[in-house]
């Protein structure tokens, strides 16, 4: 009987493990290009390292975690989704916010939190959210913001975070919405209606820029404030910086804090599928301090910059 039962756990082992390595060589190849300086050979770091270890995570059952930042008591519920993708799905309006919270999304959380006197009183947009909309989430969380709105190309993702909603009991008014950047049916009811918008590594796809560019310039009162968060990624970054200088304000964060210093020089793993989680079903912040370095972190690609962009004229 012992027997049988190793052999059957195994069994699932191995079945996990063929899992797991199918969804990662599906992003692999959705996400390949003609241009080779974001993709392969750089595809396997690029999948295996996914957080600095600045979330938490508590583990509530049946996908749905408590999530806070290190830097912030303030908690959020989220679904993070398990499931496997094909080429198609993960192309266009792009899946891969389904696969995991990336860490720009992670570190514009942090940088949200730390820096709450940005948003206060404002009208709040996140574009290109994911399945969580993390930075939206707990920006809302705060209460300082007059309104927020969480949006996703994906309708998948925008469908988890309204699942997540229905978990929080957020102190101001927030909602999802599908929102396709360049698409003017679902562009335009967000027409000069937000003092901020964000987005979190959306810069990866050469046909998105353009579209994200417009979107920006759309939705942003005159004087609005966009903070887009991404790799430097051989280029894509700047090419973006570079496209926003007639229409915006430009500046450029590369060091935020010493904790963050601390945490990228050390490159420890980290895993947002299987998330950080604390004994006594509680948060475990030794978590966060180990020191093991990554071999698959790559500085180009994993760190994320900041870029503040002030809007110039009017809409």
């Amino acid at each position: 009987m012992t027997g049988a039962n190793t052999e059957s756990s195994e069994s699932e082992g191995e079945r996990q493990g063929t899992v797991a390595r199918r969804r990662w060589r599906i992003l692999a190849e959705a996400l390949q290009r003609s241009n080779n300086r974001d993709a392969s050979p750089d595809s396997v770091s690029t999948r295996k390292f996914q957080s600095f270890g600045l979330l938490l995570f508590e583990e509530l059952g049946q996908e749905f975690y408590s999530v806070r930042c290190i830097n912030s008591d303030f908690k959020v519920i989220v679904r993070l989704l398990r499931r496997d993708f094909s080429p198609s799905q993960l192309t266009g309006f792009n899946n891969t916010g389904n696969v995991c919270i990336w860490p720009s999304e992670e570190i514009l959380t942090y940088y949200c939190l730390s820096n709450l006197k940005i948003f206060s009183g404002k009208s709040v947009l996140e574009l290109g959210g994911g399945m969580t909309s993390l930075a939206g989430m707990l920006v809302a969380a705060s209460g300082v913001v007059s309104k927020m709105v969480l949006t996703d190309g994906n309708a998948l993702s925008v469908s988890n975070v309204k699942v997540s909603l229905q978990k929080n009991s957020l102190p101001v008014e927030t909602c999802a919405r599908v929102l396709r950047w360049g698409v003017a049916e679902e562009v335009s009811p967000h027409q000069g209606k937000f003092d901020v918008a964000m987005c979190a590594d959306c810069l990866f796809f050469d046909d998105g820029r353009d579209s994200l560019l417009l979107t920006l310039l759309a939705v942003l009162r005159p004087g609005g404030t966009a903070l887009v968060v991404a790799p430097a990624r051989s280029g894509t970054f700047h090419c973006f910086a570079s496209m926003c200088r007639p229409h915006f304000r430009v500046a450029i964060v590369e060091k935020y804090d010493h904790v963050v210093d601390q945490l990228a020089q050390k490159s420890f793993a980290g895993n947002a599928f299987l998330p950080l989680l604390g004994g006594q079903g509680g948060f475990n912040h030794t978590h966060c301090l180990q020191s093991a370095r990554d071999p698959h972190y790559n500085h180009n690609l994993h760190f994320p910059l900041l870029m503040v962009l002030k809007k110039i004229g009017t809409n």
